[in-house]
């Protein structure tokens, strides 16, 4: 039986610009390090390891993304300067609303545990009926009891 062809090329093993375009998408949405290996799996078989290893080193000479060499294996990754860094006021304001959702998230919980407290009271008090039946078997005790009370 012939071995299965890989998902993402042709027959003739070449690479379509659709792929070449996800796994450089891919590096520079996670922006960490990968082998050709680590990016096969992390696309869930859209590339084999092969075309993986094809398309990373291809990026890597058009200088889309920087390679690393170790003994080896090589590590792939994008390159840094093309990322976008905020200035400083976009940074501040981003604080400041992180600031304000973790005073949100403290006043939910505090909130969270008072209505947690009321529900556990509430769950374990008597229903209604359950008090007219104590009510009936008190009354009941009490009228047994003073009718065997000694005069």
């Amino acid at each position: 039986m012939p071995p299965k062809k890989a998902k993402g090329g042709d027959s003739e093993g070449k690479v379509s610009h659709g792929t070449e375009q996800a796994v450089l998408a891919y590096l520079q949405k996670t922006n960490r390090p990968y082998s050709a290996n680590d990016i096969s799996s992390q696309l869930h078989g859209q590339v084999s390891p092969a075309q993986a290893k094809k398309i990373l080193n291809s990026l890597a000479d058009e200088e889309k993304i920087q390679r690393k060499d170790n003994g080896k294996q090589q590590i792939f990754f994008a390159i840094q300067t093309r990322i976008d860094v905020p200035n400083i006021e976009e940074a501040e304001e981003e604080e400041d609303s992180i600031k304000e959702r973790a005073e949100q998230v403290g006043k939910l919980k505090e909130e969270n545990r008072a209505l947690a407290s009321r529900l556990q009271a509430l769950t374990s008090a008597l229903t209604d009926d359950q008090i007219r039946e104590r009510i009936a078997k008190l009354a009941h005790e009490v009228d047994s009891q003073q009718r065997h009370k000694p005069v």
